[in-house]
């Protein structure tokens, strides 16, 4: 096996921090940014099988100007491990979110979320609107769509550990490959780093190998999207969504019927990119950075 150093993308642009949930799982979290800001805080919340790695370009382009805290989910990368994996549901992840924002004691945040990140910032308007400014859906809308879903849960909790990180690439471009045009070479390695680490001389996810037997046996009602992203609109909450083109998560119908509700939402589609965009581009930047501008510094 080759030796690869498993940081090699890793901008070491933060603190590495921890926080200790209600129940006792202790969480891991990376603390970018301007301190000096007086605009809201992002907290950003990666994937269902992601963590903070996947966001790192982004969240040290943002901390120039903002502070951002990346939350790992319990689960997943450096957080701790559940030793129930029926914890592994929307309810603990939005009482964690919660617990955590308290902790920092921070205002009311932007909550920035990718996909499952995302579906938990919808409905922690409904939850709690207390802890929120604004919200930033990265590809994902009101309406999923089942054949993105049905990709997801294909290979979600089922991937095979490697040998060498040129198979780990090879698994990532063959699950994702579709959602993804012209992605240079290097990118799909620090997407396959940030997805795959080290265990025992292999390449392993780095996940809680039983987060699939917690979406195997899921029985969770889900909850109607419609009626969180209506709640929004009623509070006139700041919305902004990032929607890859090519996404087969989330289409366009939906993000216009959205905005149908929420006039004042803010929508940019990027080209070349699917589910999700990987927020490091500059439209994606642009995107962000705008919308935070609408924020007023408090006197």
């Amino acid at each position: 096996m080759s030796q690869i150093d498993e940081s090699k993308y890793d901008s070491g642009a933060y603190e590495n921090k921890w926080f200790t949930t209600s129940d006792g799982i202790r969480l891991n979290y990376r603390l970018y940014g301007n301190g000096e800001s007086k605009k809201p805080a992002i907290i950003a919340l990666p994937g269902l099988t992601r963590c903070v790695r996947d966001i790192d370009p982004m969240a040290c382009e943002m901390g120039k100007d903002f502070k951002v805290y990346a939350l790992n989910l319990r689960g997943r990368d450096l957080s701790g491990y559940d030793p129930d994996y029926k914890n592994y549901n929307t309810r603990v992840y939005i009482r964690d979110i919660y617990e955590f924002w308290q902790h920092t004691g921070e205002g009311p945040v932007v909550l920035l979320g990718s996909s499952l990140g995302a579906l938990l910032a919808m409905l922690m308007v409904e939850d709690h609107p207390d802890m929120l400014a604004g919200t930033v859906l990265n590809d994902l809308g009101a309406t999923i769509e089942f054949a993105g879903m049905s990709r997801i849960f294909g290979y979600a909790g089922r991937l095979a550990d490697e040998e060498k990180l040129s198979a780990v690439v090879a698994t990532v471009k063959e699950h994702v490959g579709n959602q993804f045009e012209d992605l240079p070479e290097e990118k799909w390695e620090r997407m396959a780093l940030s997805m795959y680490g080290l265990k025992n001389g292999k390449w392993h996810h780095r996940y809680d190998d039983n987060l699939g037997l917690a979406l195997a046996e899921n029985k969770e009602t889900p909850r109607d999207l419609w009626a969180a992203h209506k709640r929004a609109a009623q509070l006139e909450l700041p919305i902004l969504s990032i929607r890859g083109e090519l996404s087969d998560v989330t289409s366009a119908e939906t993000i216009r019927t959205m905005k149908e509700m929420a006039p004042k939402m803010q929508a940019v589609d990027i080209p070349g990119r699917g589910h999700c965009p990987i927020m490091d581009e500059s439209s994606c930047l642009q995107a962000l950075t705008g919308f935070m501008g609408q924020f007023e510094n408090p006197a």
